[in-house]
């Protein structure tokens, strides 16, 4: 069995990442250097020849990593000068957000109005720096961008439910998936048995010392297992449906995905659900600086490999903002209050979960960019003034940001 560890991006998570904290030993994608899960060492030409000649080509990233984000947008512009019929497809964007890729290719709207059409800061949440470069590049160029996603609502409802009994009229014209294959029911076994203490584990005596044994077969077994890997099924399908429609109707010879590289790492989510439509040439390729074993490239994590430098990931800019630590969602022409980071400023504050933020820094708040927005303007030392709706009673809290170390 290849277990490939990564953290998946699914309906029971908040967000994942690919990789790990901890480097390990990279010298089998040495930097600058292209290599296969059979350990083939390719030239640059070779390997953007290929791609270009591949149907679909899909981009694995770890969502806040800036490096693997240059990795990307480098790719697609080698890619483009070789062959400029492409079309790109991101995951950071849901069904509904397509006719604003569209007038942003087309040029019809600037960027602040895109991001906010799109509802960036309520939808995907990552530092919009690290992908505007690539949508920079297929607005200068004229590429078709494809929104590949679907709302995290419906995740979530058929991991809580089950496929069969979420209603279809909010199944976003996503059809069944394809069943997950044996490999692909194991690690997701592992993950949920990571994030899901209580479910499928046995005493043992590792267990007294800290440690414990997953017993995979109680999980495969487990309705709630079940269900959850249907959310992340339906999560691949979604993508692939997309990919898949994209192909038909500009009758391109290359479609470039972007999206989290647990989503093809294995080749169990997005490729095995592109097997199922009907779509065998695609590749899959991913940034290596180390975070990930190399054995798992040896056993296929990826077809081919790119080795990047190891830097800190966090950007100059993140580095230098003070944080609040909310997690917002705009419901019903309100911005709540979901969850609150550990430890954080807001915790520490006094903001409960299901709060309602009225106005920030004296402004109202009508969206959650109002929030952020006021929250990137504040200085390190300071105090911000919000005013949130907690049940009949609107209460004034301040938030208290400390001073810089």
């Amino acid at each position: 069995m290849k277990l490939f560890r990564w953290v998946v991006a699914g309906c029971l998570f908040v967000s994942a990442s690919v990789f790990a904290e901890e480097t390990i030993d990279k010298q089998c994608v040495p930097d600058n250097h292209w290599v296969t899960s059979e350990g083939q060492r390719l030239g640059n030409k070779s390997v953007i020849a290929e791609l270009s000649k591949t149907k679909v080509v899909l981009l694995g990233e770890d969502h806040d990593n800036a490096e693997h984000h240059r990795w990307q947008l480098h790719t697609i512009a080698e890619m483009y000068a070789l062959e400029p019929n492409l079309v790109l497809g991101f995951e950071a964007f849901p069904r509904a957000t397509q006719k604003y890729l569209d007038k942003w290719v087309a040029g019809q709207i600037e960027e602040k109005e895109f991001l906010d059409a799109v509802e960036w800061e309520r939808i995907w949440r990552f530092n919009k720096d690290h992908y505007m470069p690539m949508f920079h590049f297929a607005r200068m160029n004229k590429i078709p961008m494809y929104a590949l996603n679907v709302e995290r609502q419906l995740v979530s409802e058929v991991g809580q439910k089950g496929w069969d009994n979420v209603a279809d009229k909010v199944k976003e014209g996503v059809s069944k998936p394809v069943a997950a294959s044996q490999d692909y029911l194991d690690v997701l076994a592992e993950v949920f048995a990571q994030h899901m203490p209580k479910h499928g584990h046995k005493s043992t005596a590792e267990d007294q010392e800290g440690e414990e044994e997953i017993d995979i077969n109680a999980i495969l077994e487990n309705p709630a297992f079940q269900n959850f890997v249907q959310g992340q099924l339906v999560w691949d399908r979604a993508m692939a449906e997309i990919i898949y429609k994209a192909i038909e109707k500009d009758k391109k010879p290359v479609m470039v995905g972007v999206m989290g590289a647990g989503h093809i790492m294995g080749g169990y989510g997005v490729p095995h659900q592109l097997k199922g439509l009907g779509l065998s040439n695609t590749k899959t390729l991913m940034p290596w600086d180390g975070s990930v074993d190399c054995q798992q490239l040896k056993d296929g994590a990826v077809d081919i490999a790119y080795g990047i430098a190891v830097v800190d990931t966090e950007s100059l800019e993140e580095q230098e903002r003070p944080r609040l630590g909310v997690y917002l969602e705009h419901q019903d022409n309100a911005v709540i209050i979901t969850r609150l980071v550990e430890g954080s400023v807001a915790q520490q504050t006094g903001i409960k979960v299901d709060d309602q933020i009225v106005t920030i820094a004296g402004k109202p708040v009508t969206k959650v960019t109002d929030v952020v927005e006021a929250v990137k303007a504040t200085a390190f030392g300071t105090w911000l003034p919000i005013i949130v709706k907690r049940g009949d009673q609107n209460l004034e809290i301040v938030a208290k940001f400390p001073a810089k170390l």
